[in-house]
C-alpha cells in the first residue's frame, strides 16, 4: 500500500480540503455523518453548527420527558413531569396524548417498532427514529399546514383511535389526518405504501368552503441532504441547492418549474428519511426551496410554457440557491400539495384550466389518490432509516421490478443515432455511409438508431420513398454489417398523413372541446410541439388504437426487419389543452404510463428505450435521460449527467441511458474536443452509451482519446452486464451515488461529479473546462488505481491534485482486504 500519499485522518465535521506545500497529492479528514440525537444541542462539532431554533428547543424538552418517563414504572403515563398523560393501544400502534394549553402534542408509535410521530395541535409534527448507532435521533420535522381559522375558538384538537391500527387526528370540523403505521408483516391498504416498514402514512383530508388544497410540509435542513424526485432541466445535487418554485407535478419536456420527462414522488435524505407520496394524487403539486420574498423592485416572475421548442427562449430551472438576484428568502421548505385544479397564479402551462371528467372520479373512487366532492386529500409516507442508503433500498422494494433486462447488446456496445448528426435531413444513402464511417473507425456499435424524417409525415410509420428507396435493402445491408436497426416513433399523427384519416373514423386521437357555448362538441386536438406542422396524440387510453398503433409498428418489423424502436414524447404536455380522451383520466401522467406499458411495454427486453415514464419502473426498457445541451454547465450539460442518471436510478430505473455523447448541438453549438472526449469519459461506465456526431468530423485527437475510454469500457464491461442482470430483481442502481458506498460518510453526500459503479469500482471524471487535475474522494476501504495496477490506496481520504490530462478517465477499484 502507498502510505506516502496519507497524510489525513479521520475526524469530525465536514471534510476540509487541505492544500499541499509542494503541490504534491495530499490526502485529507473525512467526517462521519450522523442524525441529531434526542436531547443534544446543536453545537460547534456538529456538520451544521447554528443557534438552537425552537424545534431543536421543544425535541431537547420533549426528549427530557422520555427520559422521565424511562424512569418510571407506571403502566400507563399517569402524571408525568406534572403533565397528565393518556395512553391508547390499537391493533400495531400505541398513542400519547399529553394535554396542555399552549403545547398540546399526540405521540404515535408502531408497537415494537424504532420510529414515533409527534404531533402538535398547531399541526406541527417530528419523526423519530434510530440512527446508525441505535439511538433515537430526530429525522425530519414539518408541518400538516392548517388552512385559517381551524385553531380559533379550539386550544385542543382531537384525536380517535381507527380500525386497522391507526389514529385520526381532527382540527375543528374540515381537517383530519389519519396515521396509520408501516412496519414489518403489517398489511397497507394503501398500495403504493406495500411493503414500507420504520414509519407512518398520513393521510390528511381537508374540506369546506375557502379550501383549495392539502398539504403537508417538511423542513429542509431538518433531515439533512435530499435526493431524487424527479429529473430537472438545471440537475443539481444534493436538491437543497435547488430554489424549486412549487408547481405541478407531472413529465414535461422542459417544464415550468424545471421538471423534465421523468418524475416520481419519492424521496431520500441523509438522515435516512424517506417519503412517498401517493403517486395517483390529482393535481399533485411540489416545490422545495420555493422563492418567498423578493428585493424591492423585483419583478416577480410569471412563468409562461408552452410545448417543446416554445420553451427554447425560457430560463432553465430550478435555481440555484445563492444565485438569484430578486430573491431575497426562499421558504426552505419541501411542500406537497393535492390542490383543486392546476390553475397557479405564477405559472402558466398545457394543463393550467384542465378538469377532471366526473367519470374519472367514479372510477378512481377508492384509489389511494381520489377524494370526496369538495374535499381535497393527499397522502404522504414518512419512515425513518439508519441512513440513506436504507432509505433508498425501502423505497425501491415498494416498486415493481422488470421480468426482463434490455438486450445485452446495448448495454455493451453503443448506440449510433442519426440525430444530432444529420437532424431531420436524414437519407438512405447518409445512413449507409455512416454505418461505414463507424465500421473503419474501429470503435463499437450495437444499434443504428434512424431518428426524425425517415417516414412519409408524422404519423405514417412507413418509409419516405423519396429519401429511402429501398428500405428492405439499407436494413439488409446495416444487418450484414452487425448493426440492430431501430427506428424513432412518437404518439404524433400529422392532417396530410393517410395515418390521420384512417385514426380519426376510428376515433383514436385525443380530443378537445372546441366551444364554451356546446361543451360536448368535441374534435381531434392538434397542438404544437417541438417540430411543423401541429399534430394531434394517439389517444392511448382507447385499446383498440393502440393495438392499431402497435399493429403499424409490426408491420414495419415483419416488412423491413426493423428490430426495435426509439420510443419519443409521451409526457402529458404533449396534448390538448383540456384533453378528452377514450377513457377519461384521473391525473396527467396516467397517460405517460400507457404510452410505456401498452406501447413501449409490447417490445420490452430488445434493443427499445423510452424517455418518460410514470409507475413504470417494471417495463424492462432503456429509459433515456433528456435531450442535453453541448456545454458544459449543470443546466442541461455535461455537469448534469451524472446527477441526472444518478437520480434515474434512485427512482427505480436502473437501465439509464445518458443522451448523446457530446450534445444535441442545437442552437448553432458544436462540441470541439476537450468536451466531446470529457462527455465519452462521463458516460464509459454507464449503463450503455450513445454516439451520433462522429468523433472523427471532430479531428484525429478526438477519435484517438474516444478510442482509449472505449477500451476502459470493454476491459469492465463484464462488471456492468453483472449488475444489469441482478437489477432486474431488486431495481439496484447499475450507477450509485458515492453515498451507496458508504452511507455514514457525510463527505459523500454532496459529490455531484463521481459515481460507483457497483460497490466496487469508484469513476470521478473531469466535468470541468480546462481542468487537467481534479481532486478525488475515496470512501472506506483499499482501492486500486485503474491507470496504475498495484498502488493501492487507503479508502476514506482525499486524493488532492490527482492528475488527469485529457486522456485520463480516474477510476479506482475496490480491493479485497
Amino acid at each position: 500500500m502507498d502510505r506516502s500519499l496519507l497524510r489525513g485522518q479521520r475526524g469530525g465535521g465536514l471534510a476540509r480540503k487541505c492544500a499541499s506545500a509542494g503541490g504534491g497529492r495530499v490526502l485529507t479528514r473525512k467526517g462521519k455523518g450522523r442524525r441529531r440525537l434526542a436531547g443534544e444541542r446543536v453545537g460547534a462539532s456538529s456538520p451544521h453548527a447554528e443557534e438552537p431554533s425552537t424545534s431543536s428547543k421543544r425535541a431537547v424538552f420533549l426528549a427530557s420527558l422520555e427520559k422521565e418517563k424511562s424512569a418510571s414504572d407506571a403502566s400507563s403515563w399517569g402524571y408525568l413531569g406534572g403533565m397528565e398523560l393518556e395512553e391508547k393501544v390499537s391493533g400495531a400502534i400505541s398513542v400519547r396524548y399529553v394535554p396542555d394549553e399552549s403545547n398540546s402534542w399526540i405521540e404515535v408509535s408502531a408497537e415494537g417498532g424504532p420510529t414515533r410521530l409527534r404531533v402538535k395541535n398547531d399541526g406541527h409534527f417530528e419523526l423519530w427514529g434510530r440512527c446508525g448507532r441505535n439511538r433515537e435521533a430526530l429525522c425530519c420535522s414539518g408541518n400538516v399546514t392548517l388552512p385559517p381559522g381551524a385553531l380559533e375558538n379550539q386550544v385542543q384538537f382531537t384525536f380517535e383511535l381507527s380500525g386497522a391500527g391507526g389514529v385520526s387526528i381532527r382540527w375543528a370540523d374540515w381537517v383530519t389526518l389519519e396515521v396509520h403505521a408501516r412496519g414489518e408483516g403489517m398489511d397497507s391498504s394503501c398500495p403504493w405504501s406495500g411493503g414500507l416498514a420504520n414509519g407512518f402514512v398520513l393521510e390528511k383530508r381537508v374540506s369546506g368552503a375557502g379550501t383549495d388544497m392539502a398539504e403537508i410540509r417538511i423542513d429542509v435542513d431538518s433531515a439533512g441532504r435530499w435526493f431524487g424526485g424527479a429529473h430537472f432541466m438545471n440537475q443539481l445535487w444534493p436538491l437543497n441547492k435547488a430554489v424549486w418554485e412549487t408547481g405541478p407535478f407531472y413529465p414535461f419536456d422542459h417544464g415550468p418549474t424545471g421538471l423534465n420527462t421523468l418524475v416520481a414522488p419519492q424521496f431520500v435524505t441523509s438522515s435516512g428519511l424517506l417519503v412517498m407520496i401517493d403517486p395517483d394524487t390529482p393535481y399533485l403539486h411540489v416545490g422545495m426551496n420555493a422563492p418567498e420574498e423578493y428585493a424591492p423592485g423585483a419583478k416577480v416572475p410569471h412563468r409562461k410554457w408552452g410545448t417543446g421548442v416554445q420553451n427554447a427562449t425560457n430560463p432553465i430551472l430550478p435555481e440555484e440557491v445563492g444565485q438569484l438576484g430578486g430573491v431575497t428568502k426562499f421558504d426552505g421548505v419541501l411542500r406537497l400539495q393535492s390542490r383543486k385544479s392546476f390553475e397557479c397564479n405564477s405559472v402558466s402551462h398545457t394543463w393550467s384550466d384542465w378538469t377532471k371528467d366526473r367519470r374519472a372520479d367514479e372510477e378512481a373512487e377508492g384509489v389511494g389518490g381520489a377524494a370526496g366532492v369538495g374535499e381535497h386529500k393527499i397522502s404522504v409516507a414518512l419512515c425513518a432509516f439508519p441512513n440513506v442508503l436504507e432509505s433508498s433500498m425501502a423505497s425501491l422494494r415498494t416498486l415493481p421490478t422488470p421480468k426482463v433486462t434490455p438486450n445485452l447488446r446495448v448495454l455493451q456496445d453503443p448506440i449510433w443515432t442519426t440525430w444530432a448528426k444529420y437532424k431531420q435531413w436524414v437519407t438512405q444513402a447518409k445512413v449507409l455511409r455512416y454505418a461505414k464511417e463507424i465500421l473503419d473507425s474501429g470503435l463499437d456499435y450495437s444499434v443504428m438508431e434512424i431518428d426524425d424524417r425517415w417516414q412519409i409525415r408524422y404519423g405514417d410509420l412507413d418509409f419516405d420513398p423519396s429519401k429511402f428507396p429501398d428500405p428492405k435493402g439499407m436494413v439488409d445491408e446495416l444487418h450484414e454489417m452487425g448493426f440492430k436497426v431501430t427506428l424513432w416513433v412518437m404518439p404524433f399523427i400529422e392532417k396530410r398523413s393517410a395515418a390521420y384519416k384512417e385514426g380519426l373514423e376510428k376515433g383514436y386521437f385525443v380530443k378537445r372541446v372546441t366551444s364554451s357555448s356546446h361543451p360536448y362538441e368535441e374534435k381531434p386536438g392538434f397542438f404544437k410541439w417541438w417540430n411543423l406542422p401541429s399534430v394531434v396524440a394517439l389517444d392511448v387510453t382507447n385499446p383498440d388504437a393502440v393495438g392499431w398503433y402497435v399493429a403499424r409498428l409490426r408491420r414495419l418489423q415483419d416488412l423491413y426487419g426493423i428490430d426495435g424502436f426509439k420510443f419519443d414524447g409521451g409526457e402529458p404536455c404533449f396534448l390538448p389543452k383540456n384533453p378528452i380522451t377514450y377513457r377519461p383520466l384521473s391525473y396527467p401522467s396516467q397517460y405517460t404510463n400507457l404510452w410505456v406499458k401498452e406501447v413501449a411495454g409490447k417490445f420490452q427486453g430488445g434493443v427499445c428505450e423510452v424517455r418518460t415514464g410514470h409507475k413504470t419502473q417494471d417495463v424492462g426498457i432503456m429509459t433515456r435521460i433528456g435531450d442535453r445541451f453541448s456545454t458544459w454547465d449543470f443546466k442541461n450539460g455535461l455537469q448534469s449527467i451524472i446527477p441526472t442518471v444518478l437520480t434515474s436510478g434512485l427512482l427505480g430505473y436502473p437501465f439509464a441511458l445518458p443522451d448523446i455523447i457530446g450534445g444535441n448541438a442545437y442552437f448553432g453549438r458544436n462540441p470541439d474536443t476537450e468536451l466531446f472526449v470529457r462527455w465519452t469519459q462521463v458516460n464509459a461506465l454507464m449503463p450503455a452509451m450513445q454516439f451520433s456526431i462522429a468523433p472523427w468530423h471532430i479531428g484525429q485527437e478526438a477519435q484517438d482519446l474516444v478510442s482509449q475510454a472505449m477500451k476502459l469500457r470493454k476491459r469492465l464491461v463484464g462488471d456492468i452486464i453483472d449488475l444489469a442482470e441482478g437489477t432486474s430483481k431488486l431495481l439496484k442502481p447499475i450507477v450509485r451515488p458515492m453515498w451507496w458506498l458508504d452511507p455514514e460518510d457525510e463527505v459523500t453526500y454532496d459529490i455531484a461529479d463521481q459515481y460507483a459503479l457497483g460497490d466496487d469500482i469508484i469513476v470521478a471524471p473531469v466535468v470541468v473546462k480546462g481542468q487537467r487535475a481534479r481532486d478525488v474522494y475515496l470512501t472506506s476501504g483499499v482501492w486500486e488505481d485503474l491507470d496504475d495496477p498495484g498502488r493501492h490506496i487507503q479508502g476514506g481520504q482525499w486524493i488532492l491534485n490527482l492528475e488527469a490530462p485529457l486522456a485520463k478517465l480516474p477510476c479506482f477499484r475496490r480491493v479485497a482486504e
